[in-house]
């Protein structure tokens, strides 16, 4: 330990002066005394290592001197003595004689900063330490270059300011846009849950109006059923008549083909030389006869039929379009025309007639209640799919101003050289082959992460996307997204520390704040 005495003791032992050569002489002596003192009560207050915002915990009170973790005490002169004493490393904060202490370096003209005291005195001269404290036992000699590092450490700092100050413009550019579209977000939602109600309400009304319409059409129906009994009895009757025609065609068919060929025989045989003339005369005049008999009793035939039509009709808006039969030999024309009518009229012909009498078309009311019912129906999910997106957008955490909001969605990209990674922002992480272009899903947003509590500034500085696809034999994929200032929006840097669990490292104004570039600087420094 020094032991010096005070100027004024000094002095006091002086002689007289009388020369001005002699009092120059004892104020050097005196300066050189005081300096000496002065850095002897600096060591008593601070001893080596300590910051003056310690120092007081290092004031000399006695001859001993209590740990700052109150585990025990030592003689004060034990301070720095190389030997560590105190279980926290408290008494050796200038040595390296204690593993757990740090060594503070205050490094005038830049920033202080602390370093492990395995460092003090290993030979290296430390960045963290710019004036060369750390190396005091001269086995090296640390120049002391703080005010060239403070020069160089001012000078980004008025770099990075300019651009802090023109993110943090930006950055207010989305907090009021993130704002506005709250506001607007709020009102959208009001007035999508007036529509929806209003829309519910109307898909009441349609749904019971259909309702009404589709029992009433059923009551239309069930009474159209009731004629068909009597539409069978009624046919069944003129199977019968038709029938009975068709039989009576057929035999007086075949008595005109055995008259057409006597009378043939007869023309093509007789001999004119013969006189037989009178025979010949007499049958062609009964055959005349015969003819005309079964030509009238054809016509007759007909007009029954006629009276069978006219029995049968109905009116023309509920039966198809009869169309005229091809032309037939006389007697099945008949026939053809009475079965054709009857099978049109009454649907026999085809089931699909049938189904036409049993099963009415859709009215045209009917059909105009299911149509207005389907078109409030297909409103009312819009509005309510409307509803879910609003509802999803309110719910997100755009951060503590909103200043995210701008962000949602937009995707951002950084191309590494064999793969490109992309975020979108709330919404999915990707990796994407250079080669193939295969894509690989790394996870979904899940959470904000850069502090445990929202209070905290550094809270909305690092999101998690998590559930990626599932490595080979390894975990799910998942990406840590630190944000840092930046007047852009950019990916700047991917890693990956760990496997499947990618660091992404992007620029953004909605992280700048009054204080980040020279906080950032001075933690890279430290």
């Amino acid at each position: 330990m020094i032991y010096t005495r005070k100027p004024i003791d000094i002095l006091r032992q002086i002689p007289n002066v009388k020369s001005n050569k002699s009092i120059l002489s004892v104020l050097i002596i005196l300066s050189l005394s005081s300096l000496v003192y002065a850095t002897t009560e600096e060591f008593i207050k601070k001893p080596r290592g300590v910051p003056k915002s310690k120092a007081s915990l290092y004031e000399r009170k006695g001859p001993n001197w209590t740990c700052l973790d109150g585990s025990g005490f030592i003689p004060y002169e034990a301070i720095n003595d190389e030997y560590c004493d105190c279980a926290d490393g408290s008494d050796e904060p200038g040595t390296s004689a204690c593993p757990n202490s740090k060594f503070y370096c205050e490094n005038v003209g830049h920033i202080p900063a602390y370093i492990s005291s395995s460092r003090v005195n290993d030979g290296i001269c430390d960045p963290e330490c710019c004036d060369g404290s750390d190396e005091y036992d001269g086995k090296i000699n640390c120049p002391n270059k703080c005010e060239e590092f403070g020069a160089e450490y001012r000078k980004r700092v008025k770099e990075m300011e300019i651009l802090r100050a023109q993110g943090v413009n930006k950055k207010q550019e989305y907090i009021k846009y993130g704002q506005k579209l709250k506001i607007e977000l709020q009102n959208s939602l009001d007035f999508v849950n007036t529509d929806l109600n209003a829309a519910k309400i109307k898909y009441a009304d349609r749904e019971a109006e259909l309702k009404k319409l589709e029992q009433l059409e059923k009551t239309k129906s069930d009474s159209s059923h009731l004629p068909v009994k009597e539409y069978n009895e009624r046919i069944k009757k003129y199977r019968e008549k038709v029938k009975g025609l068709k039989d009576q065609v057929s035999l007086l068919q075949g008595n005109v083909d055995t008259l057409s060929r006597i009378l043939q025989d007869l023309k093509n045989g007789h001999n004119q030389n013969e006189n037989d003339i009178t025979i010949i005369k007499s049958a062609i005049t009964a055959y005349d006869e015969f003819s005309n008999d079964n030509n009238n009793r054809g016509l007759e035939d007909f007009n029954e039929q006629d009276e069978i039509d006219d029995e049968l009709l109905i009116d023309d808006h509920e039966v198809p379009q009869v169309h005229d039969p091809e032309p037939l030999p006389f007697y099945q024309e008949i026939w053809e025309t009475i079965a054709n009518n009857v099978y049109q009229i009454l649907g026999l012909e085809e089931s699909e007639n049938q189904d036409r009498i049993n099963k009415p078309e859709t009215s045209r009311e009917l059909q105009a209640a299911i149509n207005a019912k389907e078109q409030v129906e297909k409103d009312k999910k819009e509005l309510e799919n409307k509803l879910n997106d609003i509802n999803t957008k309110l719910s997100k955490d755009y951060g503590k101003q909103d200043e995210f909001a701008k962000l949602d969605s937009e995707c951002f990209e950084y191309d590494s050289g064999e793969y490109t990674y992309s975020i979108c922002m709330f919404g999915a992480a990707t990796q994407k082959s250079n080669k193939d272009y295969s894509s690989t899903h790394l996870g979904n947003f899940a959470k904000w992460s850069g502090a445990q509590s929202k209070d905290d500034p550094n809270y909305y500085t690092q999101q998690i996307y998590a559930n990626g696809v599932r490595c080979w034999n390894g975990p799910e994929r998942s990406v840590k997204l630190n944000l840092e200032c930046g007047m852009d929006n950019e990916i700047i840097s991917v890693v990956e520390p760990e496997k499947c669990e990618y660091h992404l490292k992007m620029k953004t104004p909605a992280v700048c704040s009054d204080n980040s570039f020279r906080d950032s600087i001075r933690h890279d420094e430290l």
